[in-house]
């Protein structure tokens, strides 16, 4: 079953009111990052293991805003597609009976992008990412909503809460 989303909170949210859709509730831009691609930028590559203990996340760039508050991304030196992470403004707490998944507007997908995420799971809590891949140049504004958070009940609580590398990611720590 999915939450209703006026029975959630989403600290961190610009514009409440204009995210809350009627199953889900949209999250909005923080921050860009470009994923570096080529192997002489980073001698060992991206890796993945059964238990993280070989883990290598590929090397990001944080892209600033320009003058009016945008981004400009896409393909670009004859490449048909380019890889952004994508950090969202909304802190989401998942509830311990729930899961969430991160789906793309609607419009983002017109602009010639996908979004993918992966399921959040039950105990999740923080400024969740997303990866975005541009096959068409798409100028994208700070604060635009890109993605719909949608949370589903399971049928019991989950035996054990997220404690994973992810837990509390891109909050700040307490001052």
């Amino acid at each position: 079953m999915i939450i209703p989303p006026q029975t959630l909170s989403f600290p961190g949210a610009p514009a409440p009111d204009l995210q809350l859709q009627q199953a889900g509730f949209d999250l909005t831009l923080a921050k860009v990052e470009r994923i570096r691609e080529h192997a002489a930028l980073r001698p060992n590559p991206a890796c993945l293991d059964m238990d993280n203990s070989a883990r290598v996340l590929p090397e990001t760039v944080e892209l600033g805003w320009n003058d009016d508050g945008a981004v400009l991304l896409g393909p670009d030196g004859g490449e048909s597609s380019r890889a952004y992470l994508l950090t969202y403004n909304e802190t989401i707490s998942v509830p311990a009976d729930c899961a969430g998944i991160v789906l793309p507007r609607s419009s983002l997908m017109r602009c010639g992008s996908v979004l993918h995420s992966a399921l959040w799971d039950p105990g999740y809590s923080g400024k969740g990412q997303g990866l975005l891949v541009v096959f068409h140049p798409i100028r994208l504004l700070r604060n635009a909503r890109i993605a719909q958070f949608v949370l589903w009940r399971m049928e019991q609580a989950a035996a054990r809460l997220y404690d994973g590398q992810y837990q509390g990611e891109n909050l700040q720590p307490p001052s």
